[in-house]
């Protein structure tokens, strides 16, 4: 942490960014804990003449991204100090003319060190991170249109990745997705990065160890995937994001039905909070069940407490309370919090009617059958059990499949009749035209039959009430059929053999370090231009958990989707765009 690396009392300069990135493995009590006294936005800090207070006594840790404007607002800084020295980390490699011209702008010598400090991603989970690009559609565009802004995404995409490879000490070898323009070009821009900065990776074993190949960076396009985006979801913190979204690892939960004030803007992080680390990917059943053990430890543990608190005779005994009374009162508001958040998500799930949604979410994304499910479709949009939202998912979804432009016409009408405007209907021409058949490059549907048993235990359940759904395991076999195929991509890239097609996801062979395809990688970064979900989230963190050891592959995206998320993205397309 740069902040052990300073002496003295300090302030944290950040800027929004860099603020973020930090908050997302670090809470102010872990930073106060090292002697900062205050942290201040950059921008907000103050340009020479504004009358800002020196502070002399104390020391600047700047943890700051390379971007022009830093430069400008830290030049602006140091011309006239107010802090007495500045300790200045870079989120990422920076080019030498600009550290020139800082140290030009050094005229009271008071920087005493700059270092790259590679942390430009924001990390969710151990294995799961996102650079916080919510707007790449127009990437899938010919990039002789693109504007200023789709030239600073790609370019904030390559540095994302140049950050991970350094960060996780990877020279990798680089794969893409060959249907993927936009995968080929950050893939070749990536490599020409890299091969810039080799100086970055002195030290990292450019030969592979007998047996493996180099570590692998592979890039894959959202647009060969449009199906897991629009599934809802039913593990914790897939559900936190789908539900209520998650945001820097806060959940906002001030729509909820009496929740105490503390409780309506909750942390849940997986670094911070071990039972929300333990329990991310647990299906809603067994995180129903876990909450319940929770509750009934912390219980144990009251009872105990109070009637030791009771027999209390001595200030030795008071001595020891009170020193046991913070963990004790965190774990108070742990339980509260889990309690409070499971409860929403279930009362979300009942009054949406996601459970029949859900059903027919999945028998689209993994059956073949187009007359029942258009006759489906069709019954929920005049049903009363669901929302209008989980109506454009199903039509979505069926329109992916199917593309029967007969049948899509009918069911836009149907959307008219239940008071979709004209741009929400247009989601669904917007959507095959970002990532219908003629434009991915992979089978997406696998196609499997329901068996009759499946079919009655459904509507045996439905039959049930839907608090008892919860409690039922075999609700699970039917609410998750649906597999992502980035599952199968990241088992068959880390089994090596060739068992990722060459052909279908070849290497940059202009590259100065090529590896063989047949040898497994020991680690690989899988990022997905356009958005990860949780759900492959999961699956990538199932598959480490199988290969086990030091071998493992981290899940990245350009942002983490939910559905609200991804349709507004679609909703950014063009017309005429994308093609």
């Amino acid at each position: 942490m740069m902040v052990q690396k300073v002496s003295g009392m300090k302030v944290l300069v950040v800027d929004e960014q860099t603020a973020k990135i930090m908050s997302m493995v670090y809470s102010m009590t872990d930073i106060l804990k090292h002697d900062v006294f205050r942290v201040e936005l950059i921008d907000r800090d103050g340009a020479p003449g504004e009358g800002k207070e020196d502070m002399r006594h104390m020391n600047a840790i700047c943890f700051l991204r390379p971007t022009n404007q830093n430069f400008l607002y830290l030049s602006d800084m140091l011309k006239t100090p107010r802090y007495n020295e500045y300790h200045i980390f870079f989120s990422n490699a920076v080019q030498h003319h600009r550290l020139e011209r800082l140290a030009f702008c050094d005229e009271h010598e008071v920087v005493h060190q700059v270092q790259e400090y590679f942390a430009d991603l924001y990390a969710i989970n151990h294995d799961l991170f996102s650079l916080k690009e919510e707007s790449t559609i127009k990437l899938s565009e010919d990039p002789m249109s693109w504007t200023e802004f789709e030239e600073t995404v790609c370019e904030r995409t390559v540095q994302g990745l140049l950050a991970a490879c350094v960060c996780k000490q990877m020279l990798p070898t680089i794969r893409y997705d060959k249907g993927s323009p936009r995968c080929a070009l950050i893939a070749h821009k990536l490599v020409g990065r890299i091969t810039e900065e080799l100086s970055l990776f002195e030290g990292v074993g450019t030969r592979p160890k007998k047996g493996e190949s180099n570590p692998v960076v592979l890039l894959l396009d959202r647009r060969n995937d449009p199906v897991t985006p629009l599934l809802n979801q039913w593990t914790y913190q897939a559900m936190l994001h789908e539900l209520l979204s998650i945001k820097d690892n806060r959940v906002d939960m001030s729509n909820a039905a009496g929740v105490t004030e503390d409780l309506q803007q909750v942390v849940m992080s997986t670094t911070e909070d071990q039972f929300f680390g333990d329990h991310a990917l647990a299906p809603f059943p067994e995180l129903v069940e876990s909450i319940q053990k929770y509750m009934q430890e912390y219980q144990k543990q009251y009872d105990q407490q109070t009637k030791y608190t009771a027999k209390a005779a001595s200030i030795d005994d008071m001595q020891k309370f009170i020193d046991k009374y913070p963990d004790f009162k965190r774990v108070s508001g742990n339980v509260s919090k889990h309690f409070a958040v499971a409860g929403e998500l279930q009362r979300i799930v009942e009054a949406n009617g996601l459970f029949t949604s859900s059903q027919l979410e999945q028998d689209l994304a993994c059956t073949e059958n187009r007359q029942a499910h258009f006759d489906e479709v069709m019954q929920e949009m005049t049903s009363s059990n669901i929302t209008n939202m989980q109506r454009l998912r199903l039509v979505l979804l069926y329109a992916l499949r199917y593309e029967d432009q007969k049948s899509i016409d009918q069911l836009k009408t149907a959307l008219a009749q239940n008071g979709f405007n004209p741009e929400q209907i247009k989601l669904v021409d917007k959507i095959l035209q970002y990532a219908g058949g003629h434009v991915r490059s992979a089978d997406l549907f696998s196609n499997k039959s329901v068996t009759g048993q499946l079919k009655t235990a459904w509507a045996g359940l439905l039959k049930t009430d839907v608090r008892d759904m919860f409690q039922n395991k075999s609700v699970l076999s039917i609410l998750t059929q649906h597999k992502t195929p980035l599952a199968g991509i990241a088992d068959a890239l880390m089994r090596g053999k060739g068992a990722l097609e060459e052909a279908i996801y070849p290497y940059v062979m202009d590259a100065g370090y090529t590896s063989s395809s047949r040898e497994p990688p020991p680690r690989a970064i899988v990022f997905i231009i356009g958005g990860a979900t949780y759900e492959e989230a999961k699956d990538v963190a199932l598959l480490n958990k199988t290969i086990g050891g030091s071998r493992c592959v981290f899940l990245g995206g350009t942002t983490v989707h939910n559905s609200r998320s991804f349709l507004a993205e679609i909703a950014q397309l063009g017309e005429g765009a994308g093609e």
